[in-house]
């Protein structure tokens, strides 16, 4: 394991705390606080928000038309723009949220041929990022069972093996996915993951309450090798039942996570 990650969203998904206070540095220090070694984010500040607080980049993402021809897929170059940003200050890998077909709100389901589409070109992507030296996934974010399967099988069935993927807990069950069992099946091409538990499609506050066994989820990464980093995605929704803090949160969540992986 490279170390435990959480991502920007966690925080800005905070109630009660005032949106002007959501700074960057706000998040770095209470990511420090609570005990994390990197973040999944990116800002203009980044490189000088990582020295103050004595974090490391995981990665960050970017949103691209994958399943569109090559030169309407990412027609600005921010996915280069991107990958570039993340090397040069030291993150391990770009994640790829494959955009729907239709609407966020409205998905449609992608033909097999958008499929192939969609794998080609994370491959053609992988290939011309491979020079910078970090990882291309693919992170599933669908909200529906097929759409969620079809983005995986884009990448399985379609990609190369220079394309991993960022395996999300949360959107699995979301999905009405079981997610342990989907690690497993998935192995060695789960590259990055995010980690969050839920009861049905509500998060819960911290990773040690929810309908998945994080310790079975940790055991499933474990058995095919897994030396990615964990990163959480804990967020809040109206409707999550919070006892505590967000840093105590976060906090016991990284010592659960540091327990169950094995590390002192």
């Amino acid at each position: 394991m490279k170390g435990i990650a959480t991502q920007r969203y966690s925080w800005s998904s905070e109630p009660g705390r005032p949106a002007e206070e959501k700074t960057l540095d706000m998040f770095l220090s209470e990511a420090a606080e609570a005990g994390y070694d990197g973040v999944e984010a990116m800002d203009s500040d980044m490189a000088g928000g990582l020295q103050r607080f004595g974090l490391r980049l995981s990665g960050a993402y970017v949103g691209v038309a994958a399943h569109l021809a090559w030169d309407e897929m990412d027609a600005s170059g921010e996915a280069m723009d991107t990958a570039r940003t993340i090397a040069e200050l030291g993150g391990d890998y770009i994640a790829v949220n494959c955009n729907p077909k239709g609407v966020w709100d409205d998905r449609e389901r992608k033909t097999d041929d958008e499929l192939k589409v969609q794998g080609e070109n994370l491959t053609r992507l992988a290939d011309q990022i491979a020079p910078l030296g970090i990882d291309v996934v693919m992170h599933n974010h669908a909200d529906r069972n097929d759409l969620h399967v079809d983005d995986l099988r884009s990448v399985t069935e379609y990609a190369d093996d220079s394309v991993g993927i960022l395996f999300d807990t949360g959107w699995s069950l979301t999905s009405a996915d079981e997610p342990v069992g989907r690690l497993r099946e998935l192995g060695s091409r789960v590259r990055a993951v995010h980690l969050r538990n839920q009861f049905g499609e509500a998060p819960t506050e911290w990773m040690g309450e929810g309908e998945m066994d994080v310790a079975d989820c940790l055991a499933a990464l474990k058995e095919f090798g897994y030396d990615g980093w964990l990163t959480t995605e804990i967020y809040y929704r109206a409707d999550t039942n919070l006892t505590q803090s967000l840093v105590q949160n976060q906090t016991r969540t990284v010592a659960l996570l540091r327990e169950l992986w094995g590390e002192d």
